[in-house]
């Protein structure tokens, strides 16, 4: 069952950055027939590319080429206490975090939404109590089934971001729009040649929006003052023999490899010791776990009377699904069994899946 909107007369918002994928998806949504479509970004880091006035106007661009209202939304203060701050906090505790998933859940489309409805509403452009849906660039789809809206993967698997928004409840999804979800990326860039667009010239981000550079300068940069910012420390393997020396544990991830600087290699990152500011590596061989636990969960389905649900399981963005078994805890944690060995991350999500459908997730912790 597909959603069901009035797109003759109800106003969606659409979150712009000016790139291809917020780009066409403003002809995506004119083609399935909506007339009142309000183009809006939001600033979110001062200083850094994403939120640059170069990013800012291409979109105001957009917008003024395609005759929709754009407005900008100083997200800056509550983007740091909510997102920059969470994350920092994780890394210092040696956990590596998705601050995308974060922000998508607190801040995209829950708060930015809200702060443009209150504009537009000033501005007249609604009513107060009217409909205003909200679109994103996101690789994703939506399905009704029973009651409940679940997200659905895309149908370009390579582009998939189902996993970014498993944290979206029900209330959000129910006014999202994915008009890229049935789209394959390969295909945008020759239709927008044939309306005359070229993005040829704006670069896809694929890191962490408001970092430029190495994540672990800018951790002990922004931490300093705040926490006691790592230094050197030494690199054990899992024996407990010494190895080498790190620059400080914020500068890594589990199942890391490259930055080691350790001979007779190769060497991973199987564990990080916050408390003692010990890199832990190993061979590849000692990489990966077959069990691990989630906390802070979501559910999009029933939860059977015996607690253990059968499904598949990411454990990253864009990883492979791997077959499970999710065990629910008394203290409402998720204890999961894989099948095979796979490197585990604390602090990353577990996403759930049964076919194409997210049927929850949760943070990762540390066993």
């Amino acid at each position: 069952m597909e959603q069901i909107v009035n797109a003759e007369t109800d106003t969606i918002i659409l979150a712009m950055s000016g790139g291809i994928d917020s780009g066409m998806s403003i002809r995506k949504l004119k083609e399935s027939g909506w007339k009142r479509i309000i183009g809006a970004n939001h600033v979110v880091c001062r200083g850094v590319k994403s939120s640059s006035p170069e990013v800012l106007e291409r979109a105001a661009d957009l917008c003024r080429l395609e005759n929709i209202p754009f407005y900008i939304i100083d997200a800056a203060e509550k983007f740091s206490g909510c997102i920059i701050d969470d994350f920092i906090d994780q890394y210092m505790n040696g956990f590596t975090p998705n601050p995308c998933v974060i922000c998508n859940e607190n801040i995209k489309f829950t708060w930015f939404y809200d702060e443009v409805v209150k504009k537009i509403e000033s501005d007249g452009l609604i009513s107060g109590g009217d409909k205003v849906y909200f679109a994103t660039g996101h690789y994703v789809r939506l399905e009704e089934k029973g009651g409940t809206t679940f997200i659905k993967r895309a149908r370009d698997r390579v582009k998939d971001q189902s996993y970014m928004l498993y944290r979206l409840p029900q209330e959000t999804l129910k006014r999202c729009v994915f008009p890229l979800g049935n789209v394959f990326k390969k295909d945008l860039a020759a239709e927008a040649s044939t309306i005359g667009y070229s993005f040829d010239s704006v670069k896809e981000s694929q890191d962490i929006c408001f970092i430029e550079g190495e994540y672990g300068d800018f951790i002990k940069q922004t931490a300093a003052g705040r926490y006691k910012v790592p230094g050197p420390g030494r690199i054990v393997d899992t024996y407990g023999n010494y190895l080498g020396r790190h620059k400080g544990y914020i500068y890594y991830t589990i199942g890391q490899r490259k930055g080691l600087s350790l001979g007779s290699g190769p060497w991973y990152v199987t564990e990080i010791d916050a408390r003692k500011n010990l890199v832990i590596a190993g061979r590849d061989d000692d990489q990966g776990q077959v069990s691990f636990t989630a906390k802070k969960l979501t559910w999009f389905i029933e939860i059977p009377e015996n607690g253990k649900i059968e499904c598949n399981v990411m454990v990253r963005y864009n990883s492979s699904e791997k077959p499970c078994t999710a065990e629910i805890l008394p203290d409402r944690r998720v204890f999961v069994t894989l099948e095979e060995k796979t490197v585990i991350t604390p602090g990353q999500s577990a996403v759930f899946y049964r076919d194409d459908l997210v049927i929850g997730g949760g943070i990762i912790c540390r066993n």
